[in-house]
């Protein structure tokens, strides 16, 4: 509204241009005329259409599609190994782990799902959502590093403060980045 007002002259040269897009769209009232609403914008010119392509020849080896190989015993492999790793995992772990392992494969999950399904518009507003995350592991980290400094609790509870500290200063760096883009 600022830039808008600062358009139109400021409080020294104030002037209402009505052939100024923004500012006719903008305007209800002049003089107690009501201008609204703007009239209609000319449509833009079709684009021109492309030259057609010349046909060429189709030669026997282009028209023939290519069939999906077989992975064979390796695609079968990596699955079955994963399967047997987290079998050997469930039998030999304590379940307090098992249920922390369990939460964090979830997490890990969902985060992927939602991460991965945002459309690329919603990047920088969703810095936001992941410096509030990173803030609740930072929170997590300080509780977690209050036993011995060579505990493997303290150790992982100071990793996950470096790097939620390192997320959310670079969320903030890329915030201030997108805002510098809107100042003139």
């Amino acid at each position: 509204l600022c830039h808008l007002l600062k358009d139109m002259g400021g409080s020294e040269n104030y002037r209402v241009d009505m052939e100024d897009e923004v500012v006719r769209g903008a305007l209800v009232l002049n003089a107690g005329d009501v201008t609204w609403p703007p009239p209609k914008r000319p449509t833009p010119p079709a684009p021109p259409k492309p030259a057609p392509e010349p046909q060429t020849a189709v030669t026997k080896e282009q028209s023939v599609p290519e069939t999906k190989k077989s992975k064979g015993i390796m695609g079968l492999l990596w699955p079955v190994l994963v399967g047997l790793a987290l079998i050997g995992l469930g039998i030999g772990a304590p379940p307090s782990f098992l249920s922390h392992f369990t939460v964090f494969i979830l997490a890990c999950f969902v985060g992927w799902q939602v991460i991965w399904n945002v459309k690329p518009a919603l990047h920088t507003p969703l810095m936001s959502v992941t410096n509030a995350i990173s803030g609740i592991i930072i929170i997590g980290g300080m509780l977690q590093i209050s036993g011995a400094a060579t505990s493997p609790t303290t150790i992982l509870g100071a990793i996950a403060i470096l790097v939620g500290t390192i997320n959310i200063s670079g969320g903030f760096l890329v915030t201030q980045r997108m805002l510098k883009m809107f100042q003139k």
